[in-house]
């Protein structure tokens, strides 16, 4: 990971990633405990997720309104493709960033999220599988691809 922004990937790596499940909710946090999202998984009969989101594309901030379409459009592609997602939100520890909207996709291969999230023109995802911590994944986009 040459190249990359460390102050950013500090900021992936310290976000909080939360499944919201009507008045549940599951938090993924890179490399930390895994319970609170295997408990999702076992409720949902799934083996992993996956975090996504449309908001900042290339990590830079955009307007309500083009975050707003953005995460639309992701919508659409997980309704089109009959994906079994639940809303999700990017929780950043700094105050230097939005909370951001996103999904949780449960079954969903990391190959398959990291195309869909590099065409959102995301940089990473966030992959946890039953029994395993979150792990941060990036796309080529991150990597001058």
């Amino acid at each position: 990971m040459s190249g990359f922004d460390p102050k950013l990937l500090s900021a992936y790596q310290q976000t909080s990633y939360v499944a919201l499940d009507g008045k549940r909710s599951a938090t993924a946090r890179i490399m930390a405990d895994p319970q609170e999202v295997d408990r999702l998984l076992e409720n949902r009969g799934a083996a992993e997720v996956v975090f996504v989101s449309a908001w900042n594309p290339k990590s830079k901030q955009a307007t309500q309104a083009a975050n707003d379409a953005a995460h639309a459009r992701l919508i659409d592609i997980l309704e089109d493709e009959d994906l079994d997602y639940l809303p999700a939100e990017m929780r950043p520890a700094s105050k230097e960033w939005p909370v951001e909207k996103g999904v949780a996709i449960f079954d969903l291969p990391p190959f398959d999220a990291l195309q869909l999230a590099e065409m959102l023109g995301q940089y990473a995802i966030v992959w946890q599988g039953q029994g395993q911590p979150a792990q941060l994944l990036f796309t080529r986009l991150a990597v001058g691809g």
